[in-house]
């Protein structure tokens, strides 16, 4: 009898999953995914979008998913833990559920200075869209205030400063410019903002008056876990263990930026696609791991690079050691640009591959005293 998969969510980590299920399973899983738009959404392309760059990120899911995997088009409402995935306007069996919903930006009250002023994010391709629209209906000499200089925040700034030069650009930094860089790192992106004319403030209270704002200072979990009644953190991220399981929950897995994995095996992880990508993968290994009757192992992934665009001309790629902190090889300028961009592509590619060739996707490992810990 064939075991019924089904992924919800078609962003890096569900479309990683789902092909490494499909490819893997040599037909004895049928694979299902779910997914609310009918093509794939490159995300952390959607800052160029909003500041008014390339169209919309998108791309056929035909380009990227094994030809075994069935796609469903629709919003999953409820996940049955007890086997059925509840849609807005039909319902799913399922043996095993790959939970990829993903992440959507935070929700909060406007600060000192942005008075009346609008206020969207970068999270989806709807709100990356009507972003785009109100920067293009902006006039000359208008002030739009990015809220938060992580790394998102920091790439559109510059976009903006790129594709609007006539705007004035303010990013709020109330934690510093790229923290996660290093102090070197977030010093260097700093000084590199301040020369593209964006201005940097530490304070709410030194913000000028503002028209837009498009908030990048943090995201939240999915509402589908809450909604289930699953464990979840104080961001809507779904609880798994470091083998990726819903504790009490074995046929539920979960990966990428709508789950927390909890314990030493997550502890340095952070949202972004070099996070969902292995976690999609490893979801599928442990998912093929039950079917078999095997035990499942436990996450071991880590990091290697930090890639920040900084404008279609600029960059800083930051050597990073397994668990994210930084080393002090960086690679600054337009070699930057380039590697960052050439990495954009690759993960289009390593998806792509995964579904030509079962298997194939690897990642770093995490900090070698993982297994002591």
């Amino acid at each position: 009898m064939t075991v019924q998969v089904v992924v919800v969510g078609g962003g890096y980590a569900g479309v990683m999953a789902a092909n490494r299920l499909a490819g893997r399973s040599a037909g004895a899983l049928e694979v299902v995914l779910v997914n609310e738009r009918p093509e794939f959404v490159e995300r952390i392309r959607l800052h160029e979008h909003a500041a008014g760059g390339r169209g919309l990120p998108t791309v056929p899911f035909a380009r990227l998913l094994h030809p075994a995997v069935r796609l469903e088009v629709g919003r999953a409402v409820r996940v049955d833990a007890g086997g059925r995935l509840r849609l807005a306007d039909r319902e799913l069996a399922f043996d095993h559920l790959v939970y990829a919903a993903g992440s959507t930006g935070r929700r909060g009250p406007g600060g000192a200075g942005e008075g009346a002023a609008e206020r969207h994010d970068v999270a989806t391709a709807e709100s990356a869209a009507r972003a785009r629209e109100r920067v293009a209906a902006l006039p000359s000499g208008a002030a739009v205030l990015v809220r938060g200089a992580g790394h998102t925040g920091i790439e559109l700034a510059a976009e903006l400063r790129g594709r609007r030069p006539d705007l004035a650009v303010h990013l709020l930094a109330r934690d510093g410019v790229g923290r996660a860089l290093g102090t070197r790192g977030g010093e260097v992106v700093e000084a590199r903002l301040r020369r593209l004319g964006v201005s940097v403030h530490r304070e709410e209270r030194a913000l000028p008056p503002v028209v837009l704002t498009v908030r990048a200072d943090g995201f939240v979990g999915a509402s589908l876990a809450a909604d289930s009644g699953l464990p979840v953190d104080d961001t809507g991220r779904l609880l798994v263990a470091g083998d990726l399981r819903v504790p009490g929950h074995p046929r539920l897995v979960g990966a990428g930026d709508g789950v927390r994995v909890t314990g030493p095996a997550g502890a340095h992880l952070r949202m972004g696609c070099a996070v969902a990508l292995p976690l999609g993968a490893h979801a599928a290994d442990v998912v093929l791991a039950t079917v078999a009757g095997r035990p499942a192992e436990r996450l071991d992934a880590g990091f290697a690079l930090q890639c920040v665009s900084l404008g279609r001309g600029d960059g800083i790629i930051q050597v990073v050691r397994p668990d994210d902190t930084a080393r002090a090889v960086r690679l600054r300028g337009r070699p930057a640009a380039a590697v960052k961009e050439l990495v954009c592509r690759q993960t289009l590619r390593w998806l792509a591959g995964e579904a030509r060739r079962p298997g194939s996707f690897r990642w770093p490992a995490g900090p070698r005293d993982l297994a002591r810990r």
